[in-house]
Order: structure tokens, then C-alpha cells, then sequence
């Protein structure tokens, strides 16, 4: 088995935001595991809550476990050159929570 990796990564992050401050939510709080020796954040996935269809039930998801944000952004974050420029980031709001 043979894979062709490239040179980018990407990933979802999800801002809660109180009185106009965006503040990063850690992704194992918004996806709790309780499996010993597996983690959903590694194994990227966040990824599925991009696409916007999505919305609809992420949304309504982020407003009752984490009821003290005003709304959330659900953004993708793309690092195009990991070894050239690794620092080298393009972020993008996919999605806005508003409730």
C-alpha cells in the first residue's frame, strides 16, 4: 500500500465569540472521547462540519454544549508549503453560528 503525501495540511477550527472577541475552542472539547488510545482530533474529525450542510445541526450542537458564546465562525485553516514555509497560513470562515 503506497500513498502520495503531499506538501499542505489542512484542518477545521471553531471560534466561540463573546462581545465581538473571537476566542478558539479546543477541539477535544467539542468532540469528548472516551476510548482509551483514540483521539478523533488527530485523526481530523472536525473535517466533516465544513461542509455547510453541515450547519444545521453543528450549529444548534455548539450552542448547547458551549452556551456562554454569542455565536461561533467554523473555519478552514490550510498550511500550503509544510516544509518550505511552515508557517505559512490561509485561513477561511466557512460557516458563522448565528443564534
Amino acid at each position: 500500500m503506497f500513498y502520495s503525501l503531499g506538501d499542505n495540511f489542512g484542518n477545521a477550527e471553531v471560534y466561540g465569540v463573546k462581545n465581538g472577541v473571537p476566542q478558539l475552542i479546543d477541539p477535544h472539547e467539542i468532540l469528548r472521547t472516551r476510548a482509551i488510545g483514540y483521539d478523533n482530533i488527530n485523526r481530523n474529525a472536525l473535517l466533516s462540519v465544513l461542509s455547510p450542510e453541515m450547519s444545521g445541526s453543528f450549529c444548534p450542537f455548539l450552542k448547547r454544549k458551549f452556551p456562554y458564546f454569542d455565536k461561533f465562525l467554523v473555519t478552514y485553516v490550510e498550511y500550503p508549503h509544510l516544509t518550505e514555509q511552515p508557517l505559512e497560513k490561509h485561513q477561511t470562515v466557512v460557516y458563522e453560528c448565528n443564534e
